[in-house]
């Protein structure tokens, strides 16, 4: 028989002081989880319906303690069968091995309820001190449940946890709700319709809403990507609750009993919506439906947007035997639908849902609201552009066309964002089709041609705002110069200099590009640049211009592409003067890159 470790029996001697917690059981080591069963009794202050006065559980302690992990389970009998806000499905397991329920309390959230009342942070290297926290903040937690105050009103809301056991791994659904779609949903709540689905590229098994239609056809709202339209519309279904499908407190429905009982509490009809199913999905040998509600950003604050989750609703036959005594009409079939394929105690199927808003996507950093919103042409997907597109993207931007007319060169492999895989592909093209697999919810095209001029090359970037060039190249800057658009834009000219040691930043709004001003402002540096190149024996060929052999590491070049989106964000803003702007590195006492005057050229 193992020995019960040192550390984890000095925190159960520390439990002894804690009120209304006593130990039940000896602990017993479960080879199957690596930890230790020590059942509970737990008293609390407060009961209601669903919380009992006192109840049973399991505090399962990894054997590592007091490393490792902490759970605390319901017991599979005496405890709490319902399942509340910060608490994990509470259900009975399937393996029989196991002795308590699913329903782990989030104890160590930052719940700023339990903080106050169980507060301080987890004592996780303290053997006497662990066991008793985690202890201590599940009785705070019943408490909190029965006199329904899990959820104050400052904090995130949060959505009721989808069912595990009846996952169906095979497709993800993606949808882009947000705080700028809510206003086309406040007008439908309790209405349906169709949903057209989409393949992503670059996502396996990933569809997307592509668009969501009304009972007549018409079309609600429209995903904010332009995708490839296919040959044959895929339909789903949508079906939009006035609130969370929960059972009280906290509990998704698990069955189509369930989301009757649910419908009917909230007054909605659900053998009517699955008549109309039914007749919609005759045959079709795959249903996606998604059931939503308004949710709001925190606990009882305003709705802000549409929750989505998506289920599997059984097939529907073109033929099938009636039910015993029902006709063979609209009202017999209805009730085959409803005996026969919606029977009450038939699973949900559920499907893994996430929603994809760029706000979503880009939580963990982005650039300001009024640049990620600009539409941004890049022209030249060389080292630097690919670098500039790649930041960009990254950090929120919605809208990118990428142009350049050159394959990709084993050479450029050294400092460039593609790989070996794309060699010989167009780099516009390519780097394009990389950055939709980064930001999946942006439109990110690509033109693979040769820059056009005047009337073309008009039409072709005229919706954009905002136009970078980092070629270098002095015909694209006059192919820029010749052309004038009738609303002013943000031109953004950024070239390395030699090594990439200097950065060539030049920013002007207008109708067209300044290109004589251009070239009288950095003609003067470029004299010197064309002196380093001397120096080592190569040869500049063009002004501003590099070739597979321009020397420039690939940190060197990444600093440059960071320094250019600093610039471009403080242009955007309205920081930064129009005009050229030369930036040196430094390496002295940090690294980056400082600007540098006129007379240091």
């Amino acid at each position: 028989m193992k020995k019960l470790p040192e550390p984890i029996q000095r925190g159960l001697n520390r439990l002894a002081g804690v009120s209304g917690a006593t130990v039940v059981s000896l602990p017993e080591f479960m080879p199957t989880e690596g930890a230790w069963a020590i059942k509970l009794c737990l008293s609390q202050t407060y009961s209601s319906d669903f919380v009992p006065k006192e109840t049973l559980w399991v505090l399962l302690v990894d054997d590592v303690y007091p490393l490792g992990q902490i759970h605390l389970y319901p017991g599979l009998n005496n405890s709490i069968v319902h399942t509340f806000p910060h608490q994990d499905r509470n259900i009975k397991p399937h393996r029989d091995d196991k002795k308590w329920r699913t329903g782990k309390p989030c104890l160590d959230s930052p719940s700023q309820r339990l903080g106050r009342i169980a507060g301080g942070s987890e004592p996780t290297n303290d053997s006497e001190e662990r066991l008793r926290w985690h202890v201590e903040r599940c009785l705070a937690w019943l408490d909190m449940a029965a006199t329904k105050q899990l959820m104050l009103d400052s904090e995130p809301f949060e959505v009721p946890q989808c069912p595990s056991e009846l996952l169906n791994s095979g497709i993800k659904v993606v949808h882009d709700e947000g705080p700028d779609t809510f206003d086309v949903w406040t007008e439908r709540i309790g209405r349906f319709g169709e949903v057209s689905w989409n393949k992503l590229p670059g996502f396996e098994k990933t569809i997307v809403a592509e668009a969501f239609f009304d009972t007549k056809g018409d079309v609600i709202r429209t995903c904010r990507r332009e995708l490839v339209k296919t040959k044959k519309r895929w339909v789903g279904y949508w079906w939009l609750w006035p609130e969370p499908v929960v059972i009280p407190p906290w509990h998704s429905p698990g069955t189509w009993a369930d989301l009757r009982r649910i419908g009917a509490r909230l007054n909605l009809n659900v053998d009517k919506f699955t008549r109309w199913l039914a007749r919609r999905s005759v045959g079709e040998n795959t249903i996606i439906l998604l059931i939503g509600y308004p949710i709001p950003t925190s606990w009882n604050g305003t709705v802000t947007e549409i929750h989505w989750q998506s289920i599997l609703p059984p097939p529907i036959p073109q033929n099938g035997k009636m039910p015993k005594r029902s006709r063979g009409n609209y009202r017999g079939r209805s009730a085959r639908i409803q005996r026969n394929i919606f029977i009450g105690s038939r699973h949900l199927s559920y499907l893994n849902t996430e929603n994809w808003h760029p706000d979503r996507l880009q939580a963990r950093g982005k650039l300001p609201r009024t640049l990620r919103k600009l539409p941004i042409a890049i022209i030249g997907a060389g080292a630097l552009g690919s670098a500039v597109a790649e930041l960009l993207i990254r950090a929120g931007s919605l809208d990118i066309l990428i142009v350049d007319h050159d394959s990709l060169e084993v050479g450029n492999l050294v400092r460039h964002t593609l790989t070996g895989a794309e060699l010989r592909q167009n780099k516009a093209a390519a780097v394009a089709a990389r950055l939709r697999g980064a930001a999946p919810m942006a439109n990110v095209s690509s033109f693979a041609k040769q820059l056009p001029s005047q009337g073309t090359l008009k039409d072709l970037l005229d919706r954009f705002d905002v136009i970078i060039d980092c070629t270098g190249e002095d015909e694209v800057v006059s192919r820029l110069g010749g052309t004038w658009w009738g609303v002013p834009r943000l031109f953004l000219s950024a070239s390395l200099g030699f090594a990439a040691r200097r950065l060539f930043l030049y920013e002007a709004w207008g109708c067209s590009f300044p290109e004589e001003h251009f070239f009288e402002e950095i003609g003067p540096w470029l004299e010197g640049e064309r002196a380093s190149w001397s120096a080592v024996g190569e040869t500049l060929e063009g002004a501003g211009c590099w070739s597979p052999l321009f020397p420039a590491r690939s940190d060197d070049v990444w600093l440059a592409a960071v320094a250019t989106v600093k610039h471009l964000e403080r242009a955007t803003n309205g920081e930064s003067k129009c005009g050229l702007d030369v930036l040196e590195q430094y390496d002295e006492g940090g690294v980056g890159f400082r600007h540098i005057v006129q007379e240091e050229a």
